[in-house]
């Protein structure tokens, strides 16, 4: 027989989102023994798959799911795997739900789906139901929440964390309970301005440039409105006072100026970010510009969520179970 020791492999995570998937293997402290960036989200894993052919649709996954970690599973056979994000949507492998907040981030349902070499947990979704106003959706993001909290330690109290992202969430915990959350399409705004229309023809190839970041950010924040801004970039490039290649981060100071102007709440004087490193960075500028001080956490603490809700969940326990037997 073999024993699970803290060195060993005891969890395959998933973060598979619409257009990422990335992939960590996990010893049983939730130390990252591996990680992998495949980059088979829900759109490259589906692509030319009729959605409505559950077969297909179950085919197609399986078959990224092995592309990712099938050496994983051949190496420690009977290895657990979890995984949050739109694999676990209606478009994905099998549609894990969601739960309706005011949630506890304690997941205590995990979605199985039987393939090949065992099971993958699914971590269902958040929702806000629509009423007189549209609701709103989480998935994925629910797992940096948990690591997120597990990583601050747990604080008591009202607590805004900001994932940003092609769609970014505001997040409201209080007390481990997730009490609402706005989701912004910021990120997407940003890819379909900067990629078509009258910008894209006025922008060149992206160079850093804080300056025009920053430039952006104070004409976002004294917004005649973001269709009006957004605009500006263009005549500012016509009359040689931003450089073309310099527009994209212009654009993204004024969408990010945008998003927070509208979101960030008078009470909120800290704000706990998650997510890449550059992104975060944008974020903590555009708050500290409002005079709001943030904590930037890495977006490796999604792995620590998935791990903290395979724990929870027995799925390590049921692993070492079935290794101590002879």
């Amino acid at each position: 027989m073999s024993l699970v020791t803290d060195t060993e492999p005891a969890l395959i995570a998933f973060d598979w989102g619409t257009s990422a998937q990335r992939a960590w293997l996990l010893g049983r402290d939730g130390e990252i023994l591996a990680a992998r960036d495949a980059g088979r989200g829900l759109l490259t894993t589906t692509e030319d798959v009729d959605l409505r052919d559950p077969r297909a649709r179950a085919a197609a996954y399986e078959s990224a799911f092995r592309q990712a970690c099938g050496d994983w599973l051949t190496a420690y056979p009977g290895l657990p795997a979890l995984a949050s994000g739109m694999v676990g949507s209606a478009q994905g492998w099998t549609d894990s739900g969601y739960r309706t907040v005011p949630a506890a981030l304690d997941f205590p349902s995990l979605v199985p789906v039987s393939h090949r070499d065992g099971v993958l947990h699914l971590v269902p979704g958040l929702r806000i139901p629509s009423g007189e106003n549209p609701g709103d959706v989480i998935r994925g993001e629910e797992t940096q929440l948990v690591g997120a909290l597990d990583t601050l330690g747990h604080p008591g109290g009202p607590l805004t964390l900001v994932l940003p992202g092609t769609h970014s969430k505001w997040v409201r915990v209080e007390d481990g309970l997730v009490t609402g959350f706005t989701t912004a399409m910021t990120g997407e705004l940003y890819g379909l301005l900067i990629a078509h229309g009258i910008l894209a023809r006025t922008a060149a190839d992206p160079v850093a440039d804080d300056a025009a970041f920053s430039r952006g950010l104070a004409a976002g924040r004294r917004s005649r409105g973001l269709a009006t801004e957004a605009f500006g970039g263009r005549p500012l490039v016509l009359d040689g006072v931003l450089a073309p290649e310099s527009l994209p981060d212009y654009l993204s100071g004024v969408l990010i100026a945008d998003e927070v102007s509208h979101l960030l709440r008078d009470s909120d004087d800290h704000v706990v970010l998650c997510g890449a490193n550059a992104l975060c960075r944008r974020y903590a500028a555009a708050l500290a510009d409002r005079g709001v001080e943030a904590t930037v956490l890495s977006e490796e603490i999604t792995a620590r969520g998935l791990w903290r809700i395979a724990t929870a969940a027995g799925l390590l326990d049921d692993r070492l179970e079935r290794t101590l037997k002879p």
